[in-house]
């Protein structure tokens, strides 16, 4: 049969993409769980890298140049959280905006009840724009990469703000593989972020997790889903059915994952 013309192209571009194998390994070594992937998962994530890296537009901020040792860390780790779920999760939205360090954004808040506007400014390690562009601080996922015990992963955490904003808007309940329960997804992250959120209003120092996944929904989504992938095993000590729904969801929906 003869090869789809749009196939055809696409496998053509795909040849072309620059990747640096070397990089992706040493990525692999940086973190124990990417490293224990088996050989057909991790040509998977090399193959989804690929493609993240033909698909997406890099754009280097306040003159930071990338290079492709960069972009394909970046891709990398964007790709890993979708492994399972299928490329097709990171449709949608193309340009990848990588800052030197942290970058400040402008915030407002209407209050309603006053009719005020609020307004200030915070430094950011990433953003993540519902239909927008992906955006990280280098030197942010450089420091994770060097710390993984504290358990932070910038893009890991915007890519999972992205999927959750998969069906409009990002608020803690991504769309859901065929055969999970949205009523047990709700209720279980609720109950989960209302126990967070009590503890962190009472000592945050003495908070389980990250006290920032208290500020909203989301939040807690984008943090428990960076654990899932940096120590499922903390996660499941401190909350257990977060985990095993964390578990099921990045598996696509399945109970298990075949470890090759």
């Amino acid at each position: 049969m003869p090869l789809n013309p749009l196939r055809w192209w696409r496998e053509r571009q795909l040849r072309r993409v620059v990747i640096d194998s070397a990089g992706f390994d040493a990525t692999c070594a940086l973190l124990p769980p990417l490293a224990a992937l088996g050989a057909a998962r991790r040509a998977r994530l090399l193959d989804y890298t690929r493609q993240f890296l033909l698909d997406k537009q890099f754009v280097g901020a306040h003159g930071l140049l990338l290079d492709d040792a960069m972009r394909t860390r970046i891709a990398q780790l964007a790709c890993w959280p979708v492994l399972e779920l299928g490329y097709d999760w990171l449709a949608g939205w193309r340009q990848v905006i990588v800052y030197p360090e942290a970058f400040r954004a402008q915030r407002s808040w209407h209050d309603e009840d006053i009719g005020l506007v609020h307004e200030w400014e915070e430094d950011l390690a990433g953003e993540s724009w519902d239909d927008g562009p992906l955006i990280v601080s280098w030197d942010d996922l450089s420091t994770d990469l060097a710390q993984p015990e504290d358990l932070q992963n910038v893009v890991i955490h915007e890519i999972a703000h992205k999927l959750d904003a998969r069906h409009g808007v990002a608020d803690g309940g991504p769309p859901l593989p065929r055969g999970m329960d949205p009523h047990e997804w709700a209720t279980v992250f609720q109950a989960a972020f209302d126990h967070h959120l009590a503890q962190v209003e009472r000592d945050e120092a003495a908070a389980w997790i990250d006290p920032y996944a208290a500020s909203a929904p989301e939040e807690f989504f984008a943090i428990t889903s960076e654990y899932h992938f940096l120590d499922a095993a903390f996660l499941a000590s401190v909350y257990p059915d977060v985990a095993r729904l964390l578990a099921r969801f990045y598996a696509g929906g399945a109970d298990s994952i075949n470890p090759v």
